[in-house]
């Protein structure tokens, strides 16, 4: 699953919140102006900031997300839904990765490739364990309606495991946006003076990578997954735990 920076968002309506009646009610860049008493008719994840784009969340309308977090907000939803699947298709082990890089304009661009992300000039991002859940398995019940029936992978895991037999899947779900002014959404409504949610310019790449095993003897093989992305937080640690020793008298 891999989606470019601001093709969902350019489909979606773009809201903005007023404390005061603004000199221009209506604007060339579509954001619907509403005042803020009009923001009890949505859901936020934090408090309403007037002047800052909102985007609506393509299964929920009425779910607003700043303009700045919909990308990660996306992918991470979308995790959810192939653990949610994953689930209901009886699987007796699920481990789910996850890569979050954040680059400043100087240090490069990134592509996104028909298989995942390839970022040149940063710096390294380092997988980390996101979940690692291991049980005895159950029976395949189908999961669906799906709730992105558009994204590829889910709705033929789901078709492998309930009519094929299939062991064990993969699936990768990459959500990447360039926040910068060569953005042209972003670039016309920084123009209207409307607040994105970020001051300077740069990239973020979030990817979550989500292994299920739907049988035993699958199920151990996806420790070496398990282990290779614990290692780097155990180095974490081991350095923290280092330096505070070192800092005792």
């Amino acid at each position: 699953m891999a989606e470019s920076e601001s093709a969902d968002r350019e489909g979606q309506r773009l809201v903005a919140f007023y404390a005061r009646t603004p000199r221009r009610p209506t604007n060339d860049v579509g954001v619907d102006l509403l005042p803020v008493s009009r923001s009890e008719s949505f859901e936020f994840t934090g408090p309403v900031i007037a002047g800052l784009v909102y985007v609506t969340h393509p299964r929920n309308v009425r779910q607003l997300i700043p303009f700045s977090d919909y990308d990660e907000k996306l992918a991470r939803d979308k995790l959810n839904e192939a653990l949610r699947v994953f689930t209901a298709l009886g699987a007796a082990r699920i481990v789910a990765t996850s890569r979050r890089e954040q680059l400043k304009r100087a240090e490069g661009r990134f592509a996104l490739g028909r298989t995942g992300v390839r970022v040149g000039g940063g710096r390294h991002a380092t997988w980390n364990l996101a979940l690692d859940q291991r049980g005895s398995g159950g029976k395949a019940v189908d999961p669906r309606p799906l709730r992105y029936p558009d994204e590829p992978g889910l709705d033929a895991m789901c078709e492998g495991v309930l009519r094929l037999g299939v062991q064990k899947g993969r699936i990768e779900i990459t959500r990447s946006s360039q926040f910068d002014m060569d953005g042209e959404l972003a670039a016309k409504l920084r123009k209207a003076n409307f607040d994105l949610g970020f001051s300077r310019k740069q990239s973020l790449v979030t990817q979550f990578v989500i292994e299920a095993a739907f049988s035993p003897q699958e199920a151990e093989e996806l420790d070496r997954v398990v282990e290779a992305a614990a290692q780097p937080q155990a180095e974490v640690r081991r350095g923290l735990l280092s330096r505070l020793t070192k800092s005792q008298p």
